[in-house]
């Protein structure tokens, strides 16, 4: 099935994007499930495509894309097998765009109904990935689930194939009390800690989340740029946004009414490290080539920027040191290459 929904490139710049050696840190396991699979599943209930892969589409609220979510996505994804297939297939169209490392989440509290079995889950997703792909998985839980699902969380935080744990869901929700805590302990055992902020609440959360929970990593927080402070914060500290430009602009974010108001340069110029990833490419209809061509042709980024934004992935991933150091050195000799081009 075509993958150039939104953004379309010109055969050069496809395949300069396919060889820069890419990172995708910010990808939901269940929204990538592929069409073809939900047909195969229940063909009367998934006949056509969805029609939120129209690019003029746009999410009325995060509310409408949870009732989207829940209606095409959720009610495939109830057995480990099935989580398996949306993995493998997910994971080899990144590897057919590039993509070197990928670091993936799933709904934690979907273990719940998944016999209670977290490892074999974890098993079967890495077991998905194609040679030459590092992958780490992260569960994701919104900031309701820890005082509803306490005891399974902190069953969670032994599992040595989870590599970290996320916010996601609605932001404008209460975070439970114990959410603090729960990621001061999960980086005291190791797991890298993300939260996702600054998409439908401004940059007053994005400082929330580096200071309260004491994350690296943000998952967008393209809203951060609303305050110069809060911009200043993110540099200083090297704090790490993945952000989705597609995504963004299909769930209208505040502030991108259009490709090329999307903040990622400015704040790029202003010292931020941010990297570029998908979100959810059945919810968007979108693929990191998008991504990239995104920048391209709507802000007008060089190829040398691109190379930047891959670099930053490689340099900021859960990763090994080896894999990295030699990632680091392709994206070297492509500058070279990029920059001795006439």
């Amino acid at each position: 099935m075509n993958i150039y929904r939104h953004y379309r490139p010109d055969p050069e710049l496809e395949a300069f994007i396919v060889a820069l050696p890419k990172t995708e840190t910010h990808l939901h396991i269940e929204g990538c499930v592929s069409f073809e699979q939900l047909n195969a599943f229940n063909p009367k209930r998934y006949p056509n495509p969805p029609p939120f892969w129209d690019p003029s589409y746009r999410f009325e609220s995060f509310d409408r894309f949870n009732e989207h979510f829940f209606e095409w996505v959720a009610p495939y994804h109830t057995t480990v097998a099935n989580y398996h297939e949306t993995a493998k297939q997910a994971f080899a169209k990144c590897a057919a765009q590039g993509v070197r490392h990928i670091e993936a989440s799933f709904h934690l509290p979907a273990i719940s109904w998944l016999d209670d079995d977290g490892p074999a889950l974890l098993d079967a997703i890495h077991d998905a990935a194609p040679d030459g792909i590092s992958v780490r998985i992260f569960g994701g839980m919104t900031h309701a689930d820890y005082g509803r699902r306490s005891e399974l969380l902190e069953r969670a935080l032994t599992w040595d194939r989870l590599a970290g744990i996320d916010l996601h869901g609605p932001e404008y929700w209460p975070v439970d009390d114990g959410i603090p805590d729960y990621w001061r302990r999960a980086k005291d055992l190791g797991k890298v800690t993300k939260a996702h902020a600054g998409e439908f609440m401004g940059a007053p959360f994005v400082e929330w989340v580096v200071d309260t929970l004491g994350v690296a990593r943000v998952e967008h927080g393209v809203r951060a740029i609303e305050s110069a402070q809060v911009v200043d914060i993110l540099a200083e500290r090297s704090i790490v946004l993945d952000v989705c430009p597609i995504s963004n602009l299909k769930l209208a974010v505040e502030g991108v009414s259009t490709m090329s108001a999307h903040p990622i340069r400015k704040l790029m110029e202003a010292g931020v490290c941010v990297t570029v990833s998908t979100d959810d490419t059945f919810m968007f209809g979108n693929s990191l080539i998008e991504e990239y061509t995104a920048l391209v042709q709507s802000l007008g980024f060089d190829r040398t920027a691109l190379i930047e934004i891959a670099r930053n992935g490689v340099r900021t991933a859960s990763m090994d040191e080896a894999k990295r150091a030699a990632l680091e050195r392709e994206l070297d000799e492509l500058q070279r290459l990029t920059l001795d081009a006439p």
